[in-house]
């Protein structure tokens, strides 16, 4: 799950780069269409690992109430 969401920031994150510098080359429903699916797959990638961290968050709160 980890590695999954930084691989789709990291892939979110070129694909953004990538049409933040042709916006000047494709038509304008091209470029909104590239941007939006990548600024869902970064969304994706970070939520992805704040699902993750709260996974971890939980598990260190229950083994600590285990050895009380």
């Amino acid at each position: 799950m980890k590695i999954t969401g930084a691989v789709l920031m990291f892939i979110g994150a070129v694909m953004l780069a990538i049409f933040m510098f042709a916006d000047l080359t494709m038509d304008f429903g091209l470029w909104i269409t590239g941007f939006l699916i990548s600024m869902l797959v970064a969304v994706s990638g970070t939520v992805t690992l704040i699902i993750y961290l709260a996974k971890g968050i939980k598990a260190d709160k229950a083994s600590k109430n285990d050895f009380k």
